[in-house]
Parts: C-alpha cells; structure tokens; sequence
C-alpha cells in the first residue's frame, strides 16, 4: 500500500491539476463572454445615434434598443443582476453618447490648434462616460422589476424615462440626445409633445423601439406574443393619427403679422474673432449686408454674441450703436451681445439679448434678457475656487466666465410686434422654460453661436432639439444661428423658412396656437403617462411555452438572438 501511496498522489495531483485548468478556462470564457456583451452593448448606442438628427434612421434606433433589452434579459439572470444591468446600460450610453456628442471636441480647435482633437476627445469620452450612468441607473432602476416576458418592455420604457428626465436636471442638465428627438420636429408623432413634452414622447418612443423584441421570447407562443404586440402597435397608430390630425388643422395664416428676417454674417469662429482693431466694424457690416433694407422686413433678428467684443462692448461704443442705427433704418433689431456691468472696481460680463427700436430714426435700447443658464465649462466654470487655482478657464474666453441672470426667459416687449421670450443658445434645449397662463409671450426668439461646433452633426441636433420648444408651448419660434440653421418655424414645429450658413430667412410671423396641455400642466402629464404605462405592466399574459427566456450557455449571440432551431 506505501508502495502505491505516491501514484495515488500524483493521480489525484492531476486531477486536480486539470479540474483548476478547467476552471480557469470557465472563468476567462464567461469574462469574454462578459466583455462580448459590453461590445455589443457599446456598437448598439453608438449605433442608436443614427436614430437622430440629421439622419433619423430609425429602424437603426428600434435595432439598438432591442439588443440593450437582451442585454439586460442576459443580466437578470445573474446573481449581481442590478450590477450587471447598471454596466451593460452604461456601455450603451458610452457608445451613444461619445458618437453623438463627437462634435463638442470641434470648439477645442480655437483655442488648442493640433492638440485641439487630442483635448477634444478627452472632453467628449469623459463627458459620454459622465452622462452614460444616468442609463446605467435605468437599466438598473427596469431590473428590479424585470419580468421574462412581454411586460418587461413598459418596465424598461418608464425606468430609462426617469433616468434621462434625471438627466435633463442634474447638475444643471445636459437634456441632449433623448429618446423623444429621433421624431423629426413638424411631423404627426411630435406634435404628442404639445401633451406630453419631450420626456413623455421619450418614454413612449422607448416603448415603441422595444416592443419588437417581444417577438425574440419563447416564454409565450407566436399567438400570445402577436396579440402583445398588438398595444404597442395600436398606441403608435393612435399617436400617429392624432399628430396628423392636429397639424391637418392648425394651417398658419400670417395676416396682419410682422415679417420677420433672421440674419448671419456667415463668418466663421475664428474669422469673426480674429484680432484686428477694426474688427467689430468689419462684423457689422456683414450683418447689415445680410440684413437687407427696412422695406423688406420689420423685425430683424441676429444671432448670439454678434458682434464680438475684440475692442469695446456694443452698447458702450456711440460711434458702433450709432452706425448700426443708420444702417438698420426705421426698424426694430434684436441681437445678442456680451455686456458689461461694472460694480465697484470689478466688471461683470453678462451673454445677453437686447432689443433696439429704431423705428422713428432714434436709435434706442429697449429690455435686455440676460442668460440665466449658463454652459458649464462654455460660459462659466463651476467650483471656481478649484478650477481657477489650476489656471482653467471657459472657452468663451470672457475673464472668469460670465454672469448667470437674475432670472429666467421672461416677456420681452418687442415694437410692432407681440411681446416675445427669448432663449439664448443653450437654454433652448429645455423644456418648459417659456413663461405660461398670463405672462405667456406672443413668439419665441432663440439666439444661438453654433460656429463653435464647425458644420456637422451638432448644429443640426441643436436646430431639431429648439423645433419641440415650439411644439410644446404653441408658439412660433424666430432662430438665428451663427454658423447654424436660421429659420422661422410655426408653432407646430414646422419650418417657414431656413437658411444654412450665412445671409439670411425670411417670413411673415406664424400665429401663435391656444395654449398647450404641456403648457399648462408640466411634468403633471408626464407622470400620468407613465402611470398609464405602468398599468401594462400587470396585464396578465397568457399562452406561456416552457423554459427559460434566454437560453443557458457563455455564447451571447446564441442567448440573445436564438436560430428557429435553437430550444
């Protein structure tokens, strides 16, 4: 027996040599496995970008959302589920995030040359990684109340919701990107935002792109799972009709309204601010070129930061205000500008909009809006005893950064026009910020410099994003955009008329439409949305087949895309 005492030794030493071999190979299948899905989930938002402006692919966006859903099928079943659907969500926001928001490394340029793109793109993954957790916290928000059938879809539609709702007012919000913008603006399934504002159409948009994974399950057979679908269905012709219903009889007649031309010089970023001592006049007369002559039009309309302040500010220089004056005529102009105030030995610089009437030959300024939301990093830095120690800077380059308003888009007299509100650049990529009830304006201004963002995908998203302002509060928009789209756009969101990249757009004022249900109740009908979703949840399903929804095995394609032959 000692004899055989070490063979047994060695036997058992192999066996357990290759149970451990065996085991590693398990581990670093199931960690591939787990980098596979991240993968997939990363193309699948990178992917979903396509669903937006100016592409509105969205086929492609129903594609994206229906592979996240089997992502998370996958993480339901894992011990770690709400870690599990935390990360896969995450990965997809990466992937959406860093593709559509690429272009924000375009304004690094101006002030880093070559190493701009270097900067740029750290900038951009580092604020996709930021933004994807607010998917990260849906995915894992739907998880835990994750079902293996059909009503799981309600359960991921309204938790995402939540999440980007979050994201629309954290930390200032950054509410770009949300599922409601793959629905071009004028079109029947956006006019449902005049009810439910655009985080209502983005949990319905998410119910609609994920409903088609229900024909993936085999936990209920084809004929339960064609009648499932038919709710999702049903609601989106129901959208659908009301939407085209709605603009069938709002046609915008235009009698006795101004005409309005929104106006830009078509100079890029860095000729605009180029250092020349003559600078300011060189700008102000590319936009009373584009500005035409007093017969033409009464209103006119010039962008965000127009004539920029190499050499003085606007309203402080006679001899500028007084050329401007003459060259604008007997018209009144809106414009936006940087403006000074000093207190004491400090000067204060406000990104403001300021109406000047001209209309009887004397050259006066009429109410000034400050921008009361300010562009984190853009326009101001935030936590400045921190960042200013570390010598950072805004990119507009404006001292420490500009001052935030005393308050926010309010009534704004416009001569021989209806009183306006105004939303400067960024603030017109949030909802609900017109005034409602009795301090509801006729028309809203939108000033915007998008020639930071060079000419692509950026200004186009910016342009589709302001349409829903209009949408939501029934009121035509007047936008004009350096470097961007200028338009008139009626009240349902439809454009008038528009002008890329210089000159100008000009048109009758479209009316202004009975004040809106979003108007009026807010995010009250959102949450009535998305009870009414939540009660789809408890449906009872019948017509259940046997088994699990996904499929056992490391194989994530085969989990989650089963063949006709796979059991």
């Amino acid at each position: 027996m000692s004899e055989l005492h070490p063979i047994l030794s060695n036997d058992a030493e192999t066996a357990l040599d290759k149970t451990g071999r065996l085991a590693s190979r398990g581990r670093n299948g199931v960690q591939a496995a787990r980098w596979i899905e991240r993968g997939m989930a990363l193309a699948a938002g990178a992917i979903a970008t396509a669903g937006h402006a100016p592409f509105y692919f969205a086929p492609l966006y129903v594609i994206a959302i229906v592979i996240l859903v089997r992502l998370l099928d996958a993480a339901a079943l894992r011990p770690k589920r709400i870690a599990a659907a935390f990360g896969l969500a995450w990965w997809f926001g990466l992937g959406h995030f860093a593709s559509g928001l690429h272009w924000l490394s375009a304004a690094f340029s101006y002030d880093f040359g070559a190493w701009g793109i270097v900067f740029g793109a750290g900038a951009v993954l580092a604020l996709a990684a930021f933004l994807a957790c607010f998917w990260g916290a849906g995915g894992a928000l739907a998880i835990t109340l994750w079902t293996p059938d059909a009503r799981r879809v309600p359960v991921f539609a309204i938790a995402v919701a939540l999440a980007e709702w979050l994201r629309g007012i954290a930390f200032t919000g950054f509410p770009w990107l949300l599922p409601g913008y793959v629905w071009p603006a004028g079109e029947p399934i956006s006019q449902s935002a005049s009810v439910f504002g655009i985080y209502g159409l983005s949990a319905l948009t998410l119910f609609f792109a994920a409903a088609p994974v229900v024909l993936l399950d085999r936990t209920i057979n084809l004929a339960a799972r064609l009648k499932w679908i038919c709710i999702p269905a049903v609601t989106f012709a129901t959208v659908w009709s009301w939407g085209s219903m709605r603009l069938a009889g709002h046609t915008p007649t235009a009698l006795g309204q101004p005409v309005v031309r929104v106006a830009d010089s078509g100079m890029s970023q860095a000729d605009k601010w180029a250092e020349r001592p003559d600078q300011e006049w060189r700008v102000l007369q590319r936009y009373l070129e584009a500005s035409g002559s007093a017969r033409e039009a009464d209103i006119v309309i010039w962008p965000e930061g127009a004539i920029p302040s190499m050499n003085s500010y606007t309203l402080e220089n006679t001899d500028l205000m007084g050329a401007l004056g003459a060259g604008m005529g007997e018209r009144t102009l809106v414009l936006g500008l940087t403006r000074r105030m000093q207190r004491g030995e400090r000067s204060f610089h406000y990104n403001s909009a300021v109406v000047i009437d001209n209309s009887d030959g004397v050259t006066r300024v009429g109410d000034i809006y400050d921008k009361h939301r300010l562009v984190p990093f853009g326009e101001y830095i935030p936590f400045w005893r921190l960042f200013g120690a570390l010598n950072v800077a805004p990119l507009q380059r404006i001292g420490t950064g500009f001052e935030p308003g005393a308050a926010g888009p309010r009534r704004i007299a416009v001569e021989d026009a209806p009183a306006a509100t105004i939303l400067i650049c960024y603030e017109a990529i949030f909802p609900g910020l017109a005034p409602n009830g009795r301090e509801r304006p006729g028309w809203i201004i939108s000033l915007t410099n998008d020639a930071w963002f060079g000419e692509g995908v950026g200004p186009s998203q910016h342009f589709a994003i302001a349409r829903y302002r209009a949408i939501e509060s029934g009121l035509p928009m007047a936008r004009a955009a350096s470097g961007g789209v200028s338009a008139i756009i009626d009240a349902n969101g439809r454009v008038v008329a528009a002008n890329w990249g210089g000159g100008f757009a000009q048109a009758s004022l479209p009316p202004a439409l009975t004040e809106t249900a979003y108007s009026r109740l807010g995010l009250a009908s959102v949450a009535t949305l998305l009870l009414i979703l939540s009660i789809v949840r408890f449906i009872p399903l019948n017509g259940r087949a046997r088994g699990p929804s996904i499929a056992a095995g490391p194989t994530p394609a085969r989990q989650l895309f089963p063949s006709k032959g796979s059991r």
